[in-house]
């Protein structure tokens, strides 16, 4: 059966119809399309001129929900959830905590609240902090506050919370990495392993503005399908990155070296007119003039300690706790050197997950939707801080170790 929201996204895809026209392409009879129709020229959402139906492009309201379906269409997410005040609160309560307990969702419908805490993780806008008690933390997203305007609901001011890893996150990394590794000796994950790497390929190219979805990297790498709306330009960064993802796992058991950075740069940046190699220029970051990158004079010598730094940290047995400190550490320095005119932040994510890797973690990936927050601790920080970080990129590794093993 299909629902009123279906038929004003009709009316908006459309643009101004007939009541025949939007049932054909609601895919129903008219009748029942003109009934729905009827509540929402009442509510002013949409207006009748000559017969013709089309969206009130002066009602705030409008917009708002114009504004959820194109989220939820360019996100593949099913937007009838999203239009649906248990769905509104259960964001309104998500939004109240740096992280939240299924427990402070205690006032709704507790099968009703799994539900969407469920939805919500698969779409990657929350993780999963803790199983047991279940904790998540959710992921900011202007769409966000389109849903809570809708349901006039307020979203209410973050309490202030510790930035400190505790021991027991660690603890439930190595757990979960034990799990994994039982885990692969009686499963293939061949299959997994490679839609490992277009996730990652696909977040982390989205980190930069690319505008392919992950449905749409898919057929690129797999079918070398390009939408008619898409830039080849978006086409070539998805295809370098899997490439340098690809380069990454076939030469794992390499020592890091300047040459091995260059290499991946390379890659990254091939056929996309990025000035390949070290940069001769000084540079700064687009939005922050806060944020210290090395002179171009200091970045082969800056580079040289941190592959140095590195090898000497891989070649002895590390604690869970130091491969992931450590991992940040390498993620933020080498951002901060920022040794090329383009492309620092991809090859960054690759630095990262070459520690994580060599050290018996899988491919982790920095979810899309988290963008805003990761920035945020990175490129547009007013000033380093690698706890701050850490603590970040601790939440994003365990919850993708959970959606590793299928935790339910």
């Amino acid at each position: 059966m299909k629902s009123k929201w279906d038929c004003l996204f009709a009316v908006f895809e459309l643009k101004e119809a007939r009541l025949t026209d939007i049932a054909k392409k609601v895919g129903s009879q008219p009748s029942p399309v003109r009934q729905k129709l009827v509540e929402f020229l009442k509510e002013k959402i949409v207006v009748q001129e000559h017969g013709q139906y089309k969206p009130n492009k002066n009602n705030k309201i409008a917009w708002s929900i114009f504004t959820i379906m194109k989220f939820c269409r360019n996100k593949g997410v099913n937007y009838n959830l999203f239009l649906n005040k248990e769905f509104a609160n259960v964001v309104r309560i998500g939004l109240s905590k740096e992280e939240v307990f299924l427990s402070d969702f205690k006032s709704l419908d507790y099968k009703t609240t799994r539900k969407y805490l469920t939805y919500l993780s698969r779409i990657n806008l929350l993780f999963v902090v803790s199983k047991k008690p279940l904790k998540v933390k959710f992921v900011f997203d202007p769409v966000f506050d389109e849903v809570l305007a809708l349901f006039n609901l307020k979203k209410e001011t973050k309490k202030p919370v510790k930035i400190a890893v505790s021991l027991d996150d660690y603890n439930e990394i190595e757990k979960q990495l034990t799990k994994l590794k039982e885990l692969k000796k009686n499963i293939s994950f061949v299959d997994i392993d490679e839609e490992q790497k277009i996730e990652f390929t696909s977040a982390s190219t989205q980190l930069e503005g690319n505008t392919f979805t992950l449905e749409e990297s898919k057929e690129l790498l797999l079918h070398d399908i390009v939408p008619q709306d898409k830039k080849l330009k978006e086409a070539n960064e998805i295809k370098n990155y899997y490439a340098a993802v690809n380069y990454l796992f076939n030469n794992l058991d390499q020592p890091i070296s300047i040459d091995y950075i260059l290499d991946l740069h390379r890659i990254i940046i091939f056929n996309l007119g990025v000035k390949d190699g070290v940069r001769a220029t000084s540079v700064s970051i687009k939005g922050n003039p806060f944020y210290k990158v090395a002179y171009f004079s200091e970045i082969y010598t800056k580079l040289e300690e941190l592959c140095k730094k590195l090898n000497e940290f891989l070649a002895k047995k590390r604690t869970v706790k130091d491969v992931v400190e450590f991992a940040t550490f390498v993620h933020n320095e080498f951002q901060h050197i920022h040794p090329f005119e383009d492309g620092n932040s991809r090859v960054t994510r690759l630095l990262w997950n070459y520690v994580l890797m060599r050290n018996g973690f899988p491919l982790i990936n920095i979810y899309s939707n988290t963008r805003q927050e990761y920035l945020s601790l990175t490129k547009l920080a007013r000033e380093r801080k690698d706890a701050k970080l850490n603590s970040f990129l601790v939440k994003i590794i365990k919850d993708n170790l959970y959606r590793l093993i299928r935790l339910d």
